[in-house]
Parts: structure tokens; sequence; C-alpha cells
């Protein structure tokens, strides 16, 4: 379960979540045509069926929703004008299909509440490899970062791989540039690369952790101090060889197919019919937004698993 901190102000709403009865959608991706319309970016997905994480999920956002600093959209929106975007019009192939899987425990994770404690404890207790995926990061001394920079120091094997999107692409490559510089002169086991999709998909945008192989992080925080302390976001942490394994497989995918740049380079989901608290990540391949539905490449429909 997870608490609502009502004492400390919320800059941005910027969770992915939604709750259907007793199964919980949590993504990485924004319920548009680039994320969840699979026409874009590579982005994680669950869906977890279970009464106790739909219910914490439910718990949250009634909180929110009637907290004194919520508006209703029709008064929110007067006499406001807004951007229209572009429409993505991407057509990517899907890798990895959606899947279902059993797995050991579901934690709940919320920032500003638990999230950052919760993810720093995770990567120190790591002992075997860390995969990290994230659209951006915000400093060399972002606590995830050093968090991470600690376990290669011990000897976990680190895994870094960023977005080349053009709006990060130039502080992600000097970022893997450092991660890298830094690792060579501690003998840490860190690498770090900059994506290069290379027709895959356009961009990154996930925000996933891969511990050791048997837990897994589906989240809405991106790796910065606003976004884990002032921001509210969701997230899931996932228990279980097979479900971290999927995720694993999807990173190691984009990691072997960006090349070998230093510094340099480095979407879909599912809905089907699960056990409590038996999640159905997100394949490589966003699915178009429906009932409850995403993966991590691009997908073009939504899957249904029987």
């Amino acid at each position: 379960m997870v608490g609502t901190n009502i004492f400390r102000k919320i800059f941005l709403h910027h969770p992915k979540y939604a709750v259907v009865d007793d199964r919980a959608l949590v993504t990485t991706e924004n319920w548009k045509p680039a994320g969840l319309g699979g026409r874009s970016s590579r982005g994680w997905g669950v869906v977890v069926r279970g009464n106790e994480t739909a219910n914490a999920l439910a718990g949250l956002f009634r909180a929110d929703a009637g907290w004194r600093d919520s508006t209703d959209w029709s008064a929110f929106r007067a006499g406001r004008t807004f951007e229209i975007e572009g429409p993505a019009n991407g057509s990517y192939p899907t890798r990895f299909e959606p899947e279902n899987f059993s797995v050991d425990g579901v934690r709940v994770l919320a920032a500003p509440d638990n999230a950052e404690d919760a993810l720093v404890g995770l990567l120190d207790n790591a002992t075997e490899s860390i995969r990290i995926v994230q659209a951006s990061v915000g400093s060399r001394r972002q606590p995830f970062v050093r968090a991470a920079l600690r376990a290669a120091e011990r000897g976990v094997d680190v895994r870094v791989l960023l977005s080349g999107a053009w709006y990060a692409e130039e502080d992600n490559r000097a970022l893997a540039a450092w991660l890298n510089r830094r690792a060579n002169r501690t003998d840490a086991s860190l690498h770090a690369k900059v994506a290069e999709p290379e027709g895959r998909f356009e961009k990154i945008h996930a925000k996933g952790v891969v511990v050791d192989g048997d837990r897994a992080v589906v989240s809405s925080v991106n790796w910065n101090n606003n976004s884990a302390r002032q921001n509210r976001e969701v997230g899931l942490v996932l228990d279980g060889e097979a479900v971290a394994g999927y995720y694993a497989d999807v990173f190691d995918a984009d990691w072997n197919g960006s090349g070998g740049g230093e510094g340099g380079s480095g979407p879909g989901l599912g809905l089907g019919d699960w056990a409590d608290d038996q999640p159905l990540p997100v394949g490589v391949a966003v699915a178009a937004l429906g009932v409850v539905t995403l993966a991590v490449l691009v997908a073009r429909r939504i899957r249904f698993v029987d």
C-alpha cells in the first residue's frame, strides 16, 4: 500500500496509470499517438490483476482528484489557449509480443511519497546486474545516478541506455561519456550508451530498471530530482525471474541494436486474463489506446490474450 503525501506540494501531475475493476495499468507512456498509440516512442508498461494493487492506485487517484488543488477541466481550460501537437505517424514493427507472467510480488511506488527511497534502496541492494533505460538524466549527482555508480564500483554490472531524441541527445551523450570515463578511471563495471534505434522505434521514452534479473521497475519517474521529489509519479516493482527476464530481453535487444558508441547510442502492450497480481508486461510495440493496453515497442492495435 502507498500513502498519500498531502503535506508536500505537487508541482506536476506526471503519472501514467489507469484502474479498471481489479486491473491496474502502469506505463511509462503518455496517452497520445506517440506513446500508447505506438507511433514513436519506446515505452514499457504492465497490466496487473489483483485487488491489492488496483485498490492502492484507486486510493491514490481518489486522494489526488479530491484534493483542494484539483480543478475541473472545463474550469481549467476557460480563457486558455492550447497548442495543437502535430500527429505522430510512424510505423514500427512489433519485436516482442505481450506475455502473461505470474510474479512473486508487486510493490506500488509513488512520488513524492516512497519512490525515491525505494529506487535507491533497490539499486543499493543489487548484487549482480542493473539495466537502466531512461529518456534523460537530470545531473551527475542525481541520487539514482549515484546509487548506480556505487553499485558499479562494488562490482555490479551496470548498463545505462539513454534516449537519442533531438531534445535530449546532447545532454545524454555528455552524461554517457562522463559515466564511461568515470568507470574507466575507477575500474567500475559500468557502460553507458545513447540509443540508435535504426528504424525499430523513433526515440526512447521508457523509464525502466531491471535488477539482478529478478526485479523490474516500470514507472513514470524520470531520473531527476523534480520528478522524484516534486511530481506525482507512479510505478510498480515486479518481483520474479520470468517477468524481469522479459524486460531484460527488451533492454538487451535495444542495447545490442544501438551499436557500441561510447557516450554515444544506445515499445507495445497487451491485456489478458490473469491470476491475482499477475502482470502482463508490454511487448516491444506500443498498443493503440484502448481499454488498458500498452507495450514495450510500438504496436498498432490492442492485443488481447486469452
